[in-house]
């Protein structure tokens, strides 16, 4: 008996997948058949971006018309789908923004997939540099709020998400040279990784409530409207980072990308969470760095080029303070 040609290709690395993920030719077919399975449209099939810019995220995601997205993930990777699912089902209209709705869910020649709706709004990151310093304060504002929404949520019945906090600390102190050192960081910075996540050390207290934790809150996952000359906060996706863990790796995270050598924002956005004065410290400072290093995917040679263009750093002290600045 003839057997279909594969729609999809077999993938079992990471190598694998981003070699062929920049592909145009591979998906439009695929989610054609997720359409036709769900009984969607298939005339208005687009691409959120080419797979090469990392801000469009790492997964195969398109648009169907201005009702729905397809989102697919890697065969060999399915805790991305299933945090996604699971975080997504979870928070739907529990936050003070609107979240996707999953709809439905399936597997296509192993490869998981979602389908959801497609929020309303505009981009953060289109118009966050353009923004006057009071509308980007009002923003941090609620996103302070958004994530205290966030992380106060019932997180005792999702399952599929991980949560042994303390082994995933340990684990990435453990590798954390090795990690940087694979994406090329100079020897200079990884000679001084060990020193510096001993100093930030403890990175959350012995006795915490967990929280979900998105892992990658930043202008790129937020949406945005304007009400009567004002922008709002209307919109957060994409989960599949998500786990069940300490707070701050979430602060950590909007920080860097979004106030970075903004102490005004910063502030505002630590003291709106709930911090007191005390709190925003130098230790403080040194804890979020420190998460910034122990992420899955943060590219520190980026930061540091980054960095350099306005401030010259040679430690992570003064990267840090540079990066988390606070006063």
């Amino acid at each position: 008996m003839h057997q279909p040609e594969a729609l999809l290709p077999p993938v079992t690395s990471r190598t694998d997948y981003e070699a062929i993920r920049i592909n145009p030719n591979i998906w439009p077919q695929a989610m054609r058949v997720i359409c036709q399975r769900h009984g969607l449209p298939t005339e208005r099939l687009k691409r959120f971006g080419d797979g090469i810019d990392p801000a469009y995220g790492s997964n195969v995601v398109f648009a169907v018309n201005e009702r729905y997205i397809i989102k697919l993930y890697p065969p060999f990777d399915k805790r991305l789908f299933e945090a996604d699912r699971t975080v997504a089902e979870h928070v739907y209209s529990r936050l003070n923004v609107a979240t996707p709705e999953i709809y439905v869910h399936g597997i296509l020649e192993n490869w998981p997939y979602l389908v959801m709706s497609r929020l309303q709004g505009i981009y953060l990151s289109d118009v966050w540099d353009t923004l006057e310093h009071t509308h980007q304060l009002h923003l941090v504002t609620e996103l302070a709020e958004l994530l205290v929404h966030l992380h106060t949520l019932p997180t005792g019945n999702l399952l599929l998400l991980e949560s042994n906090w303390s082994t995933f600390v340990a684990d990435r102190v453990r590798n954390c040279v090795q990690f940087h050192r694979e994406q090329g960081v100079p020897e200079h910075w990884l000679q001084q990784i060990p020193g510096y996540l001993a100093r930030a050390a403890p990175l959350y207290p012995p006795e915490f409530t967990p929280a979900i934790v998105s892992a990658d809150i930043h202008e790129y996952h937020l949406l945005v409207n304007q009400e009567h000359g004002q922008w709002r906060l209307c919109g957060l996706f994409d989960f599949d980072d998500a786990r069940i863990g300490f707070h701050e790796y979430d602060l950590a995270s909007a920080g860097l990308f979004m106030m970075w050598g903004r102490p005004a924002l910063l502030r505002t956005f630590l003291l709106t969470y709930g911090y007191a004065e005390g709190e925003i410290n130098e230790q403080l400072n040194h804890r979020l760095m420190a998460y910034t290093l122990l992420h899955r995917y943060r590219p520190l040679n980026w930061w540091i080029r980054e960095v350099f263009v306005k401030q010259p750093c040679s430690t992570f002290e003064e990267l840090a303070q540079a990066i988390y600045a606070l006063r």
